[in-house]
C-alpha cells in the first residue's frame, strides 16, 4: 500500500503543474482547430517482467530459503484514444485497449535447488486517462492512471502447481512515459506500467502478485505508436474561428 500511495502522490504532483497540449513557449503537439480528428487508434508492442519482491515493507514475503526470479516475456496491445475537448485540463486524453500478454517467473528452493517456472497468458482489457507535460515542440512526458481487467487464458502447469493464483485479475495501475512526435501526425511513447492497487480479495489490496511462495511486481514496458487522423469529407465540418482555420481545413484534402 505504501508503494501505491507514493505513486499516486507522483501523479498528483504532475497534474498540479497544469500541463496542457500546448503552452505559450511551445508549438502545440496537436492542432485543436479541426486539422485532425480527436480520436483514432494505436498499437503497442512490449515486454513484461515479473520483478521478485522479497521486502516485507513493500508487500513482499521475506523467506531466506526461497529465491524468486523474474523472467522476460511479451505483450501486444491494440486500442483507441480520444482527446478531451479543448485538449483537457489536468488529463488531456483517454485511451482504451485490449492486449495479449504473458507473465513469467520462477522460484528456487535453495535447500534442494528445485526450480519451479510459471508461465501465464492473459487477455487484458485496459482503460487510461493521460496527463501530458510538454517539454518542447516534439517531446513530452506522459503520466497515466488506469485500470486493467485480466482474464487468464491458460498457463504452464509446473509441479507443484502454483497457489495464490486466480483466473481473473483486476488492478489499478500507473504508467510513466516519454513521448516523441514525428512528422506532425506520428507519436511514439515508450511507457513503463505497474499495478498500484489490486482489487482481488486474495491480494488484500497489495500491488504485487502472490504466486507460489513469493510475490512479484509486474513491470510492463510498452511502446505506444499513435497516429493522428485527418477528418474525412463525410465528417461534420468544424466551426471555424477565422478564415485561416478554414483554409487549413481545406488544404488537408489536397495533400
Amino acid at each position: 500500500m505504501k508503494f501505491g500511495t507514493l505513486l499516486l502522490s507522483l501523479i498528483a504532483l504532475s497534474g498540479s503543474a497544469y500541463s496542457q497540449f500546448h503552452k505559450k513557449k511551445n508549438r502545440p503537439l496537436v492542432e485543436l482547430d479541426g486539422t485532425y480528428k480527436m480520436s483514432h487508434f494505436y498499437i503497442s508492442p512490449g515486454l513484461t517482467f515479473m520483478f521478485p519482491n522479497e521486502m516485507e515493507r513493500l508487500g513482499g514475503i521475506k523467506n531466506d530459503s526461497i529465491n524468486p526470479r523474474g523472467r522476460l516475456a511479451y505483450l501486444l496491445e491494440f486500442g483507441g484514444y480520444k482527446i478531451f475537448n479543448g485538449g483537457g485540463n489536468i488529463f488531456n486524453y483517454m485511451d482504451y485497449g485490449i492486449s495479449y500478454k504473458k507473465l513469467s517467473g520462477s522460484e528456487v528452493v535453495k535447500s534442494s535447488d528445485n526450480k519451479t517456472v510459471f508461465k501465464k497468458r492473459y487477455l487484458s482489457f485496459n482503460y487510461n486517462i493521460n496527463n501530458i507535460y510538454q517539454i518542447n515542440d516534439t517531446r513530452f512526458l506522459q503520466t497515466s492512471l488506469g485500470a486493467n481487467l485480466d482474464l487468464m487464458l491458460f498457463e504452464k502447469q509446473p509441479a507443484p502447481t502454483p497457489f495464490n493464483t486466480d483466473r481473473l485479475l483486476m488492478s489499478f495501475h500507473l504508467k510513466l512515459g516519454y513521448g516523441m512526435k514525428f512528422q506532425n501526425r506520428l507519436f511514439i511513447i515508450p511507457t513503463l506500467e505497474s499495478p498500484i492497487l489490486n482489487l482481488k480479495q486474495w491480494e488484500s489490496g497489495k500491488s504485487t502478485y502472490g504466486i507460489m511462495n513469493s510475490r512479484y511486481r509486474p513491470l510492463l514496458l510498452k511502446v505506444r505508436i499513435l497516429w493522428l487522423k485527418r477528418p474525412d469529407r463525410s465528417d461534420c465540418p468544424p466551426v471555424y474561428l477565422n478564415p485561416e482555420d478554414k483554409s487549413r481545413y481545406d488544404r488537408n484534402y489536397m495533400q
